[in-house]
């Protein structure tokens, strides 16, 4: 399998249905283009429901965070480049960053951290081996790439000092 590193395969315009009273793609049609540019780097990361079956698998969210640097209007063209930041055992750390490409400027940014869990018992489980193998190869691949500053940061509002 190739590699690109960042992964950038979620492409889109923006629709009329993610446009919101404020005229501009609003904070829910965020989330939901984050989640499908998500479910385009898993399938990437050999992530999906194929692999983790049989170990009744699912992912679940432990935190997530977003910033949001410029708005975007309907009909702008998209792009999404996903960023495998860390793994384990049991979890990834993803950060996405949306593109507007006409004007090429980042829009927003999002990072989340989840979870692999046996459904059966709804706790943490390791990820299966195929896919514990993917994400290394992903992240070699990966970790050579430049580091967002807003990683690991939570919600707060800027003070000056003094």
């Amino acid at each position: 399998m190739s590699e690109t590193a960042p992964f950038a395969e979620f492409r889109s315009d923006v629709l009329p249905e993610w446009v919101d009273h404020n005229g501009h793609m609003g904070i829910r049609s965020y989330t939901k283009v984050f989640d499908q540019a998500a479910r385009l780097f898993y399938r990437h990361l050999g992530i999906n429901r194929e692999s983790l079956k049989s170990g009744n698998g699912s992912i679940f969210a432990l935190q997530e965070a977003s910033w949001f640097r410029r708005e975007v209007m309907l009909g702008d063209p998209l792009l999404v480049e996903s960023q495998l930041i860390d793994c384990d055992h049991n979890k990834v750390v993803i950060f996405h960053t949306l593109i507007q490409t006409r004007d090429n400027y980042v829009a927003a940014k999002y990072e989340i951290i989840e979870i692999h869990i046996d459904m059966t018992t709804r706790k943490p489980a390791p990820f299966p081996a195929s896919v514990q193998a993917r994400l290394a190869e992903v992240m070699a691949q990966h970790a050579a790439l430049e580091r967002p500053v807003e990683l690991g940061r939570g919600i707060a509002i800027p003070r000056k000092a003094g």
